[in-house]
């Protein structure tokens, strides 16, 4: 049997588990899906890790690699990331914005009462076969400080069910340039 998708973490003494965040399929129907659409879905370390910042962090932080850049471990975006299976269970349902970067943006509601939103960034692309339609693939998430937050006014709004029935037919959405 495999480990798990990441490993444990030694933090403050204690050992951290990423259970959460083990790859799942989530199953849904679109209009020319009606018999459903399975999609893998994977999270990046960038769900519960931030940017090295010397001026920021010291020798103690926990190194979290990501290829060759150095992150450490965020407890506010890990306590943040258990919330993350719920937040993509309701993709289905959802509506979802377009970010300049030409990801997708979802926003969700912070589950530890802090200020300010969730938001989860990840791309769809088409799957590579084995039972697997698309995969979904989170590349981010976390809650931004106010003034570095993303202006959702300008980004293009569609419902997930219409971009998952775009990407298995390889189209590309067509937005409205908002003014």
């Amino acid at each position: 049997m495999a480990g798990p998708y990441f490993p444990p973490l030694e933090v403050a003494g204690q050992t951290l588990a990423f259970d959460h965040l083990e790859p799942f399929v989530l199953e849904m129907a679109t209009q020319s899906r009606p018999n459903g659409v399975k999609i893998d879905v994977r999270f990046s370390n960038h769900c519960f890790s931030e940017t090295f910042d010397a001026a920021r962090h010291d020798d103690n932080a926990v190194a979290v690699w990501d290829g060759p850049r150095r992150r450490v471990f965020c407890p506010i975006r890990y306590g943040l990331s258990q919330a993350l299976p719920h937040i993509l269970k309701g993709l289905p349902t959802a509506h979802v914005y377009q970010t300049p970067e030409a990801n997708f943006l979802r926003i969700g509601v912070r589950n530890d009462g802090g200020a300010g939103d969730y938001r989860v960034f990840f791309r769809v692309k088409r799957g590579a076969g084995a039972g697997i339609d698309l995969k979904l693939f989170v590349e981010s998430a976390y809650s931004p400080e106010p003034a570095q937050a993303l202006a959702i006014a300008h980004m293009s709004k569609v419902r997930f069910a219409v971009l998952v029935d775009k990407t298995l037919k390889g189209e590309k959405l067509k937005f409205h340039r908002k003014r």
